[in-house]
């Protein structure tokens, strides 16, 4: 049997490499739209659901929480203005951002690692469910991810032609990103002190393009970006920004923070053998020969963190806010795939070439590739089918019924209900209690319709439905579907009882 030849050897990886991107691509692309819109994507769909881009603008700052970049809405606009209106078409946006971060993270991790390592790398980032999800959602968390990572390939294109040509094909694609990503004014920075360490005959570029770059997120910032700091999301995020109450205290919350990381990126199935590959990686590459890759991925990082300390951003949130740290999730799993391939070239293990296969064969099987499937094919994360319920509500409802729209369905249920809006009572909180309605006429129906999604649990829907309602009411239906629910109740007759007699005590005679 012949030795392989290193050409053999490269076609194999490059034949790896492709299947690990036909794989990647596959998982973003099935079941794009196959679940409903839930409340966060209700929002962007209701803001770009007009007729003049102008309009789009407008509603998107009316919405409470829409806080959405500017050209992410515009694009949503444009391209449902030629697709049309299906899940699907209104997530193509970010599916196109999703399978860029796929092809960004293969080009950058082959650039920076060895080959072994680009294409463990490769294989988390395909893989990923976080990174497929967002692929699949109407959310603009796809592109922070892929234009943090475009930045960064743009910059080592800099790197490789000496600064030579590509400052104003990045200064063009950042000035877009700007519109697309809050997150990117993280990435920017990095790259900046990059380029100008390196490059340092072409400072004077480097100070023109970043300088102009920050002119164009001032113009975002004043037209768009400083009306939708809101002193409601600083009040939602306050548990999640840092606690400067001393360094204990500090490193303590540090410590929680970078837990919940590595458990909601790489998974809470032995996520501290994540850890230990991110520590290994980050150790091999400080003194290998890229060392910048560190700070590629640990700098934005940094600077998201100086936010969080001045209240603008939370880092590393627990309560889904995890997902605002996905513009880091590409080169985190670089560092993951230097960290394999650094334990794999310890001398006595390097000796056994088998060993490199068995390795692959375990990093598989620990990312847990049946529910990696299922759930990346067929996401569960936000499944919530109120489109079938509320049909059944269009069709069912009387023309003097009350309809109760849960807090959390109002969004999804604007969207996709045709029926009368009125009456409609809009819920004010997912703690809201005993409902004032109007009183009940003798003889009439009373029937009161109540629809939900974005809840707990089934439990305390009905408890919350007792709190609403109190004692009296008759449930004459109960429909239920993946995160959604339907109830219609009767409410009591009013009480008939014979005229009361005066009782008052008798006047003076």
């Amino acid at each position: 049997m012949r030795h392989l030849q290193p050409s053999d050897n490269r076609r194999t990886i490059m034949a790896a490499l492709i299947l690990i991107l036909a794989v990647g691509v596959c998982l973003r692309v099935g079941g794009l739209g196959e679940r409903d819109l839930w409340t966060d994507e209700a929002w962007v769909a209701q803001a770009v659901a007009q007729e003049d881009w102008l309009a789009v603008f407008q509603q998107g700052n009316a919405e409470m929480g829409n806080h959405t970049p500017p050209l992410y809405l515009l694009t949503v606009w444009a391209v449902r203005q030629v697709g049309g209106e299906s899940e699907a078409v209104l997530r193509l946006t970010s599916l196109m951002c999703g399978l860029g971060v796929l092809g960004l993270t293969a080009w950058l991790a082959w650039r920076l690692l060895t080959p072994g390592a680009a294409l463990t790398a490769s294989l988390a980032a395909a893989l990923s469910i976080r990174l497929v999800y967002f692929s699949k959602e109407l959310k603009p968390y796809a592109a922070d991810a892929g234009f943090a990572v475009l930045a960064l390939a743009l910059t080592e294109r800099l790197l490789g032609n000496q600064g030579r040509r590509g400052w104003l094909a990045l200064f063009l694609a950042m000035a877009a990103g700007l519109g697309y990503s809050h997150a990117l004014i993280f990435t920017l920075p990095v790259a900046a002190a990059v380029l100008w360490w390196r490059l340092p005959a072409a400072r004077r570029r480097c100070l023109v393009t970043f300088a102009g770059l920050a002119v164009v997120f001032l113009g975002y910032y004043l037209m768009f970006y400083r009306s939708q700091v809101r002193p409601e999301l600083v009040l939602y995020w306050q548990d999640y920004f840092p606690d400067l109450a001393g360094p204990g205290a500090f490193l303590q919350w540090l410590g929680l923070a970078w837990q919940r990381y590595l458990r909601y990126f790489i998974g809470d199935r032995w996520w501290w053998v994540g850890l230990g590959f991110v520590l290994l990686g980050l150790g091999s590459l400080l003194t290998g020969r890229q060392p910048r890759t560190v700070w590629y991925f640990l700098g934005p990082l940094g600077v998201s963190l100086a936010a969080a300390c001045l209240h603008r951003y939370p880092f590393m949130a627990g309560a889904g806010g995890m997902r605002l740290m996905l513009f880091s999730a590409p080169l985190g799993y670089i560092v993951l795939g230097a960290g394999l391939a650094a334990l794999l070239s310890f001398r006595p293990l390097a000796r056994l070439g088998w060993l490199r296969p068995l390795a692959a064969a375990g990093l598989v099987i620990w990312l847990n590739p049946y529910n990696v499937w299922t759930e990346n094919l067929h996401p569960q994360a936000n499944r919530e089918e109120i489109q079938p319920l509320v049909r059944y509500l269009e069709a069912h409802r009387r023309p003097e019924d009350l309809v109760y729209v849960y807090y959390f369905a109002i969004y999804p249920f604007r969207y996709y209900y045709q029926g009368p809006r009125e009456p409609v009572i809009w819920g004010q909180s997912c703690q809201e209690q005993c409902l004032a309605l109007p009183p009940r006429a003798p003889g009439s129906p009373g029937r009161l319709w109540l629809i939900f999604s974005h809840f707990e649990t089934p439990e305390e829907l009905e408890k919350f439905n007792r709190r609403l309602l109190g004692d009296g009411w008759h449930r004459d239906l109960h429909l239920s579907r993946p995160g959604a629910a339907l109830f219609c109740f009767t409410r009591p007759e009013p009480e008939t009882g014979p005229p009361e007699t005066d009782r008052s005590p008798p006047g003076p005679s």
